[in-house]
């Protein structure tokens, strides 16, 4: 037997090292609210990890970031983080660059909806009556079908 320890998978500490810039790379999909929830967000980080589901939240105070998580009955809450920050510090750079990323897909979205000539938009009223009208054109354009039972019965 050898006495080497094994590790928990923690790199260990280099003393002297220079830290390594994290590099966050924040993906997201605005979604229609739904109460609180205004879309959700992927995070990879350094090009080696992902982690999905995050969602992002309106509250009083703003956006915030809510942690991925999965139902438990055992908790206050019904739902346990299945992934979170440590430290104050990560938490707050994972916060803006969400925040970041949602604001910019949405001015993005807005200046798409913006960008759509106005004649294109149109009511849903109008688009349902102009699609009725359209439909019965096209029924009234049709020819209706024969009421003859004995050609079919006589086919058979």
């Amino acid at each position: 037997m050898s006495d080497e320890k094994t590790t928990t998978g923690q790199a260990p500490e280099q003393e002297g090292a220079p830290a390594l810039p994290m590099k966050l790379d924040v993906s997201v999909r605005p979604i229609e609210p739904k109460g609180n929830l205004v879309g959700f967000a992927s995070l990879k980080i350094n090009d080696s990890f992902v982690i999905d589901d995050f969602k992002i939240l309106q509250g009083d105070k703003g956006l915030f970031v809510g942690m991925p998580s999965k139902p438990d009955r055992k908790s206050k809450t019904g739902y346990r983080d299945t992934a979170r920050p440590i430290t104050k510090e990560f938490r707050a750079e994972l916060t803006g660059a969400v925040t970041t990323a949602y604001r910019d897909a949405v001015e993005k979205l807005q200046a798409r909806a913006a960008a759509v000539p106005v004649a294109e938009k149109q009511s849903i009223q109008k688009q349902l009556a102009s699609g009725e009208k359209q439909a019965a054109k096209d029924s009234a354009a049709r020819p209706t079908p024969e009421k003859g039972g004995k050609t079919k019965n006589a086919e058979r």
